[in-house]
């Protein structure tokens, strides 16, 4: 991801150790992903298309969280 954004838009990156399992990334105090909104880790490209949307001034849309991991798949089996 450092090296893609780097590549694509000129910018530097610098990684910043966090808590355990929390994965937030943001852009000049605006957070343009957090894993625990979106409840998964980014996709490949999630990242540099939303900082691409940023730099170009359009609006984020909010991230959904998705029902697909495997912790959520046997809570659903468990709970229903």
């Amino acid at each position: 991801m450092a090296a893609s954004l780097k590549s694509r838009f000129g910018e530097e990156v610098e990684i910043k150790t966090g808590r355990i399992g929390q994965f937030d990334v943001l852009v000049d105090d605006t957070v343009i992903f957090s894993k625990s909104e979106a409840s998964h880790l980014p996709h490949e490209g999630e990242i540099e298309e939303r900082f691409a949307m940023l730099k170009a001034g359009q609006p984020l849309p909010a991230l959904e969280p998705t029902n697909s991991g495997p912790i959520r798949r046997l809570a659903r089996k468990l709970f229903g």
